[in-house]
């Protein structure tokens, strides 16, 4: 079982130290556990001229709390190789005037079976996830996504 307390720090650190993006959006890791990450994110540093979050601060929420899961996966089993996103559809559906969240789940057993079975066979995993952004009960943004695993040599 996970120590969700020491990955939670280990992983701010990583997102607001590593990322300075992570830093300059002021996200906050608000659950980190079984089922997934959620993030916090203020409007102010998010904001756009409209006085709304800017789309680009959601996308790149949603990018980060997707990259979480599998950088915590390859840490667990200290395997030591890059992750990128692969490719991604964005969908915005409502505006958002205020702090916003942004939630990803943990894949199934058979997508993280897969992940680890292409990255002993072939050095490289893929993983499929769908962050989402929302705003009080909304969802108001989501994220169909798809994560690459890399070894190093």
């Amino acid at each position: 079982m996970a120590d969700h307390d020491a990955e939670r720090n280990w992983l701010a650190g990583v997102l607001t130290g590593d990322i300075p993006l992570g830093q300059a959006m002021a996200l906050a890791i608000s659950r980190l556990n079984e089922t997934g990450i959620s993030l916090e994110l203020p409007l102010a540093p998010n904001i756009n001229d409209k006085g709304t979050a800017f789309g680009g601060a959601m996308a790149s929420a949603m990018i980060l709390a997707g990259w979480s899961l599998p950088r915590l996966l390859l840490r667990r089993n200290q395997i030591d190789a890059d992750l990128v996103i692969g490719r991604c559809e964005l969908r915005f559906l409502k505006p958002v005037a205020a702090d916003f969240s942004v939630h990803c789940e943990w894949p199934e057993e058979a997508a993280l079976a897969r992940f680890f079975s292409e990255l002993d066979e072939h050095g490289r995993g893929r993983l499929d996830l769908s962050p989402r952004v929302t705003c009080g009960e909304d969802v108001v943004a989501s994220l169909q996504a798809r994560y690459a695993a890399l070894k190093k040599s």
